[in-house]
């Protein structure tokens, strides 16, 4: 046990040094760059890769190797020293305790664990992920007998999970720009000739930060990107790219866009919703779409979904009678098809919410009006009851069944002075949320 904790202790010693060492760092890299102006040792992979180690065992020593995750306590043991200060703070809705040492901070979440590492101290102009990289993308370069091709395989793979879990330390923080650049430098440890693998998710958070950056076009490179290699998101890229052309004024690309993944993914509800407020915004004809989704049914009449999408389609134009016949229709072509009736439900539902609305906006005198929106908030109410009903006996989704309960439990709230069986529903859903821990 002795021995354990004196290693521990070691470790720590050493790993404290290395962090707070910035000249031996610093000397570490300027021997191995040294290595790589020499004429003939440049022509070996090996001094390369050693380069490449250098820049990768200074980010290691400074953000801790695989620290991600860790307690507090653990951190603490292998890096051996106390923080200079420490603060509570709120990012994006989080609580993070923070500790602040001399180069770096450190990020815990609520659970106590390791969320984050952020270098606030670098010790060189150059980054040390990307100066790595580099080294190991030339290592590959010079080594034309291919001696070293799995070991300079194994380094890239290595290097992009750092960039990668270092962007994602930085978006969890609220610091998007650091994140889409470091999601970014990620992919060419992958897009080589060595690794020769593309990290289509990665691309699509590449896209995704730099278009809420408002960096259009490297958001336009990525999506489209993500479209030539088939990880289209079921229709969220093309969406997204949608709007980007939309913003440039380019609305018939934008229409494309849609239309190309609505032919695909006829039941996404963002490329249908992008769709029709595109064809109303440009004053187009919504029926287009309608046709569009008609045209699907021919194809496969059997296809609930396709009838539940176009039930979507009338409830988003606010015919609220088609959409319920849609729903219906569909539960009648596929019984098993529980968004259907869940849909009905919830259209009901969403109507006595808008009633609702209306009635919390009328002139105080108007009690006639007031009494009128009442009943149709009431039928609307009692309508959903029955569908709600369905829908919770018919899934297993234990998301779905918690929505139905959240919604029946305030419906039969309503109703429970009515009678007995309103006041049975309201404990019967009470008590299922409340095993569910949900109040």
């Amino acid at each position: 046990m002795k021995q354990i904790l004196l290693t521990v202790a070691m470790l720590a010693v050493a790993l404290t040094a290395g962090a707070q060492n910035k000249d031996q760092l610093l000397s570490s890299i300027s021997k191995a760059e040294a290595a790589t102006q020499n004429e003939k040792k440049a022509t070996n992979p090996t001094t390369w890769i050693k380069y490449g180690d250098s820049f990768l065992d200074a980010y290691n020593s400074l953000m801790g190797d695989g620290w991600i995750g860790m307690s507090k306590t653990e951190a603490m043991l292998l890096g051996g020293a106390k923080p200079t200060s420490q603060e509570q703070v709120q990012i994006n809705g989080n609580s993070f305790d923070v500790e602040h040492y001399e180069y770096r901070d450190l990020y815990y979440n609520a659970n106590g664990l390791l969320e984050a590492i952020i270098v606030t101290k670098p010790i060189m102009d150059k980054d040390l992920l990307v100066q790595a990289r580099e080294a190991y993308l030339k290592a590959a370069e010079v080594d034309a007998k291919g001696s070293k091709t799995k070991a300079i395989n194994e380094k890239l793979v290595m290097l992009r999970d750092q960039f990668v879990n270092y962007a994602m330390s930085y978006y969890t923080l609220g610091n998007v720009e650091k994140a889409a650049f470091y999601f970014e430098e990620s992919l060419p440890c992958g897009d080589n000739p060595v690794v020769n693998s593309i990290d289509s998710t990665i691309i699509y958070y590449t896209g995704i930060t730099y278009n809420s950056l408002g960096n259009k076009e490297k958001a336009k490179t990525y999506f489209n990107r993500c479209l030539e290699i088939g990880y289209d998101q079921k229709g969220d890229v093309a969406a997204a790219l949608s709007e980007i052309a939309k913003s440039e004024g380019n609305t018939d690309l934008a229409k494309q866009y849609l239309n190309d993944a609505f032919a695909k993914y006829p039941t996404s509800q963002s490329v249908l919703v992008s769709l029709i407020n595109l064809y109303m915004e440009t004053n187009d004809d919504p029926q287009k779409i309608l046709d569009l989704i008609h045209q699907a049914q021919a194809n496969e009449p059997k296809n609930a979904s396709l009838v539940y999408a176009e039930g979507n389609v009338y409830k988003n134009l606010g015919d609220i009678d088609n959409a319920i016949k849609c729903y219906y229709k569909s539960v009648e072509i596929d019984p098993n098809y529980v968004y259907g009736i869940y849909s009905v439900g919830n259209t009901y539902f969403d109507e006595a919410i808008r009633v609702q609305t209306e009635m919390n906006e009328l002139d105080l005198n108007d009690v006639e009006g007031y009494e009128a929106l009442q009943k149709q908030f009431e039928q609307y109410l009692m309508d959903s009851i029955e569908p709600f009903e369905k829908a919770f006996e018919m899934t297993n989704e234990t998301d779905m069944k918690i929505a139905v309960a959240s919604a029946l439990k305030q419906v039969y709230f309503r109703f429970r002075a009515r009678g007995p069986q309103y006041a049975e529903g309201y404990q019967k859903y009470d008590q299922y949320l409340t095993s569910q821990g949900v109040q």
